[in-house]
């Protein structure tokens, strides 16, 4: 059993299973590991919870959060998360800490590592890219020493680095920070590994079927997509369906009017938590679009391109500049017209696409990215 024992500061955990899927993974490397995830709403506990093969392990759920004043004022909000956990657990048994997040996760990192000397490393996603640095400019001076006294800076999304290095208020750390950048991606479920296709599909079918599959939000951008799908049928005469998957966000409304007023051209499932049936969705679709405007990564695209489906997705963010290969269209403003049209390079290259299989297996496989994640845990 590996003697490291490191502590998890994931104030999501409750929230994706990404971070599950991670625990887990490094649970069977045989370390000690403890989840702290800090929730707003009590229903959220217990969510994303694991049996350890090593019993030393645990995951606290703390209900200290609030839905007001902790989503408003940052410095309140990381001083109750400091004290509940010096209350709750041994610091001095602890070797590492992995920080999940860069603002939420990193700032008790950072305040931590400095009481009690202990090394951390911190992801960046897309709720600091886009909201905490982008939008809370106060916060920038700290957000700096956050990423200059991390030992290494995990972006899950290659585009990211670009980004990161050009922020004005990174210049004075720039030289050191590129050192300590390392590009690691999320994994997918075991199960998309276990029922990957072998290589790209073709296309059978007259209809040209695109898959969707997500929350309806403003993000994610279906209402614009709904459009375009529509626009190149009508402009083209191709006959194209838009096969829709998930629910929720505050596009829902409108998605559904959609659905029901052109039915020969949206057909809608509802959510679909059953893998083996979203595993039929993507089996009988031809390629996959989402054109998400904010994705820290995007796991689905990933299963698109196991199932051998070109995607659609979104310029510098989620999972652009992770392959050479040219593994579908990519959008930069997003609107109906630009996905219209990369919809239609789509339609017209579908056989064109190329990408290696093989190594988006390997990429994304969480047993192979726990062992990356050890590493530094280990040589730090």
């Amino acid at each position: 059993m590996n003697s490291l024992k490191i502590l998890h500061l994931a104030n999501d955990y409750a929230g994706s299973a990404v971070y599950k899927n991670l625990v887990a993974a490094l649970d069977q490397e045989g370390l000690t590991q403890i989840v702290y995830c800090p929730v707003r709403n009590a229903s959220l506990i217990d969510k994303n919870k694991i049996g350890f093969k090593n019993a030393s392990s645990q995951i606290i759920y703390s209900h200290i959060l609030n839905k007001t004043t902790d989503r408003i004022i940052y410095p309140l909000k990381i001083k109750k998360i400091l004290r509940d956990i010096e209350r709750k657990i041994d610091l001095s048994q602890v070797n590492f800490i992995h920080a999940h997040t860069w603002y939420s996760d990193g700032g008790v990192a950072y305040f931590l590592s400095r009481k009690y000397n202990i090394p951390y490393i911190t992801a960046i996603r897309n709720t600091d890219l886009n909201l905490f640095q982008k939008r809370l400019f106060y916060l920038r001076p700290f957000g700096r020493k956050i990423l200059n006294r991390a030992i290494r800076v995990i972006l899950i999304a290659a585009s990211y680095k670009k980004r990161i290095l050009s922020q004005n208020s990174l210049q004075s750390i720039k030289s050191d920070l590129e050192k300590k950048i390392k590009t690691i991606p999320n994994g997918v479920d075991p199960y998309w590994i276990a029922n990957t296709i072998s290589s790209p599909k073709t296309r059978t079918d007259k209809i040209f079927n695109v898959l969707f599959i997500g929350k309806f939000t403003k993000s994610k951008n279906i209402v614009a997509l709904q459009h375009a799908v529509r626009l190149l049928n009508q402009e083209n005469n191709k006959s194209i369906k838009l096969h829709i998957v998930g629910g929720g966000g505050r596009k829902l409304k409108e998605v559904i009017t959609n659905v029901e007023q052109y039915p020969d051209v949206f057909k809608y499932y509802g959510q679909i938590f059953d893998k083996d049936e979203l595993l039929k969705c993507f089996r009988n679709c031809d390629v996959f679009a989402m054109p998400s405007k904010y994705e820290t990564f995007g796991l689905v695209y990933v299963e698109a391109l196991l199932q051998g489906m070109p995607i659609l997705y979104q310029k510098n963010e989620g999972i652009d500049g992770f392959y050479d290969e040219k593994i579908g269209e990519a959008v930069t403003v997003g609107d109906a017209e630009e996905i219209k049209e990369k919809l239609r390079l789509l339609y017209e290259n579908f056989d064109s696409y190329e990408f290696n299989i093989p190594l988006i297996k390997q990429n994304h496989d969480w047993r192979l990215i726990a062992k990356e994640y050890l590493a530094i845990y280990e040589h730090q």
